[in-house]
This record gives structure tokens, C-alpha cells and sequence, in this order.
């Protein structure tokens, strides 16, 4: 009797802390294959937005490429910060291509850090053309480099991007 008492009180704990776990969570607004979240600021004043898409594996739920884009006060132009899996090889940097479209040149992403979760790039200004683009195109590639030099496009959906990025613009 003690051990279901003692289990049953480990799993309603477990149960509330899930509750109050989920209700500190970030509220994700989506829109297509984008999500739309905001988390406090680092220095404490006020809230950071951004838009973001995950690429996961179904059967592990790894992430294969994530991608973040927001605005800084001080930056005229969207930032875009893009996470690839461990393994890439960094010199060559990353890069956004939009598939189909011509006359928009890729988008260089140099490597920042790599860390347990992929290895990130550097928050790169993203010229207003190429917003224009992303939002008239439907799908887009982050290309990467594999270790034994082959190049890889992971794909970026970019449904729902324009709805996305006028939400973060306001």
C-alpha cells in the first residue's frame, strides 16, 4: 500500500510540474511552416520576437536545421541565425538559396559556434531583395558542406514566411 501511495504521489507530482512547466512555456503562433514566439529579452528590458523553423527527423526528432530570423532596434534589416547538424564542415560557412529563383544571389553564413545542438551561424543581415524573394518563392535551401566536401541542401519551407515576417516587422 505504501508503494502505490509513494507512486501515486511521484506521478501527480510529476504531473503538476508538467502543468506548470507548460505554462511557463513561450505561447508559438504559427503560420504555415513558421512559428512566431517571443522570450524575454537577455538584458531584461521588454521581449525578443522572432520567427523560426524547425527541421527535424521524424523518427529520432533530431534537429537537422533550424532557423531563426528578427529585428534589432538598431538593424534596418531582419537578422537570420541558422543551426546545422554537428559534422558540417565549417570553413566554407553555410549558405540560403532560394531554389527557382534567379537573380538572387545565395546568402553567405559564416560558422559562430558549434555546440551539443548543431553548429550555429552568425546573425547575418538579410537585404531587403531577398525578403521579397523568400516571400514569392515557396521553398529555399540552407547548403551546407559535408566532410568529405559534398554540398547538401537541407530544405526551408517558406510557407507562411510572409505572414511570419510582417508579424515580427510590427
Amino acid at each position: 500500500m505504501r508503494k502505490f501511495i509513494a507512486a501515486s504521489l511521484v506521478l501527480f507530482s510529476g504531473v503538476l510540474l508538467s502543468q506548470m512547466a507548460a505554462a511557463e512555456e513561450p505561447k508559438i503562433e504559427t503560420f504555415g511552416d513558421w512559428g512566431y514566439q517571443c522570450e524575454k529579452a537577455p538584458n531584461g528590458e521588454g521581449d525578443f520576437c522572432y520567427v523560426f523553423q524547425n527541421v527535424t527527423k521524424k523518427d529520432t526528432q533530431q534537429l537537422v536545421l533550424g532557423a531563426r530570423v528578427a529585428y534589432r532596434p538598431e538593424q534596418k534589416d531582419p537578422l537570420l541565425v541558422v543551426t546545422v547538424p554537428l559534422g558540417t564542415l565549417l570553413p566554407p560557412g553555410a549558405a540560403l538559396v532560394l531554389d527557382g529563383v534567379e537573380g538572387v544571389e545565395p546568402l553567405k553564413l559564416p560558422f559562430f559556434l558549434c555546440a551539443a545542438e548543431g553548429c550555429t551561424t552568425v546573425a547575418t543581415g538579410m537585404p531587403s531583395a531577398l525578403i521579397e524573394a523568400m516571400k514569392k518563392a515557396e521553398m529555399a535551401s540552407i547548403r551546407i558542406a559535408a566532410p568529405n566536401k559534398q554540398v547538401v541542401g537541407l530544405p526551408l519551407s517558406l510557407k507562411g514566411f510572409t505572414k511570419a515576417i510582417a508579424k515580427i516587422k510590427k
